[in-house]
């Protein structure tokens, strides 16, 4: 009779841990990548209340007889994960991605240069691409691990550009010697002005022998300042013309040669400079060297903002896209496709045998076995969709079904005590 107790309090912790694992689910419906976990039962150790044994046909002998056995309630099987895609959701950031198949991102801290062995190296697998750019040009997830994949072999990926800078000759530029004194300190001095840019100079109005100088002062005012900063301004000497509102008077200007510091067409911005319409564009500047196209390493390695050879810098991305192959693209500010790099996936053979850690970090266990990283080809480990992010995989209805089945178990393992304790009640109370 105490087997029916032994057996239903089994029972009723088995379960009890059935519907952690139920409140857990629901607990994670809106986690990003969730993957469900089902409980799985299996019954407990058995006793031997009459044993087998096998018959005879001897004269004289019996024949066999089955074991008669009692069990001892039910216990656990094992917890599966359910690696089943999620629904994809749309995210506003482009850099956001998800798995459409049964791989794996690879993240982590920082290892130093590149590798192929993906279980030496210490690194996580995740199925949640909440990825941005950090201040130093890499690409992490948001528990600020870096994203591993593979990138830009050198001397590839480099996009067109322009052969050479625009340059412009400005004749007769008008400018303006003044001197004037402040009121305040009365103090008297001498200006130049060209181009709206007024700038100190030594050389007073109407000695035209120094003026050259005085555009030199202006040129040298100009590199300082942020209007013309971006332009190289050189002196090609003075235009001298009759005044014709005075024939005894001579009007000077100054020709000029500005060349931008940047490669590229730039007839609108030089424009905008005040020099004026008589100019003559000598280099238009939008001849382009073709680009080279991009190849991506076969080591995996930290993604980062490739350098710009010609600056020595990280290209200045303005936006991102994630295409499915896991290659990254970025437009620059000058409205160039720049490659990044291409996000890695690592296929497991047993997924079942990964171990969760911290957030939705898996780690491979024992009996994981080979894990290799791969780039997105839309086979079995997947391809990448970017601007989505995968959903948990948990379904309501089901888990909801499961949990009134598990409660009505509880119940009724409850009931087997209840009644277990009746019955030695009575055993007891027959005394009386």
């Amino acid at each position: 009779m105490v087997r029916s107790m032994v057996a239903a309090v089994a029972g009723l912790k088995t379960h009890q841990s059935k519907m952690d694992v139920i409140g857990n689910n629901i607990a994670n419906v809106n986690t990003w990548g969730f993957k469900s976990y089902s409980f799985n039962f299996q019954d407990s150790m058995y006793a031997n209340s009459i044993s087998g044994s096998g018959g005879s046909s001897a004269a004289g002998a019996a024949g066999g007889r089955n074991a008669s056995q009692v069990g001892y309630g039910s216990t656990l099987s094992s917890i599966t994960n359910e690696f089943g895609t999620g629904a994809p959701s749309p995210s506003s950031n482009p850099l956001d991605c998800m798995i459409d198949g049964t791989g794996f991102f690879l993240v982590g801290n920082m290892v130093n240069g590149s590798f192929t062995n993906v279980a030496d190296s210490g690194l996580f697998l995740s199925r949640v691409g909440i990825f941005r750019v950090d201040n130093n040009g890499y690409l992490v997830d948001d528990q600020r691990s870096y994203v591993y994949g593979y990138a830009l072999v050198e001397g590839t990926g480099i996009p067109e550009k322009s052969a050479k800078p625009s340059s412009y000759a400005f004749k007769n530029s008008d400018m303006t010697i003044t001197t004037e004194t402040d009121a305040a300190t009365n103090v008297t001095k001498n200006y130049i002005t060209i181009a709206g840019l007024k700038v100190e100079t030594k050389v007073a109005p109407g000695d035209s022998s120094k003026y050259e100088d005085a555009i030199n002062d202006w040129i040298s005012g100009a590199n300082k300042d942020a209007k013309f900063g971006e332009y190289n301004i050189a002196f090609n000497g003075l235009t001298s013309t009759v005044d014709p509102t005075d024939p005894t008077k001579r009007i000077f200007g100054a020709n000029l040669t500005v060349t931008a510091k940047k490669t590229g067409d730039t007839h609108t911005a030089i424009e905008g400079l005040g020099f004026g319409n008589n100019f003559t564009q000598l280099e238009l500047g939008n001849e382009l060297v073709p680009g080279i196209d991009a190849e991506y390493s076969d080591e995996l390695s930290a993604i980062r903002i490739p350098i710009d050879p010609d600056t020595g810098l990280m290209y200045e991305i303005q936006s991102y896209k994630i295409n499915e192959d896991g290659t990254i693209l970025g437009v620059d500010k000058q409205n160039r496709a720049i490659a990044i790099g291409q996000i890695a996936l690592v296929t497991v053979e047993n997924p079942n045998g990964l171990e969760k850690t911290s957030g939705y970090y898996y780690t491979p266990g024992a009996n994981a076995g080979d894990t290799t990283a791969m780039k997105p080809n839309g086979g079995p480990s997947g391809k990448i969709m970017g601007g989505y992010l995968e959903m948990a995989n948990v379904d309501l209805a089901n888990e909801f079904s499961n949990m009134i089945t598990c409660q009505r178990g509880f119940q009724a393992n409850s009931k087997i005590i209840t009644v277990t304790d009746e019955m030695l009640s009575e055993l007891v109370n027959m005394k009386r």
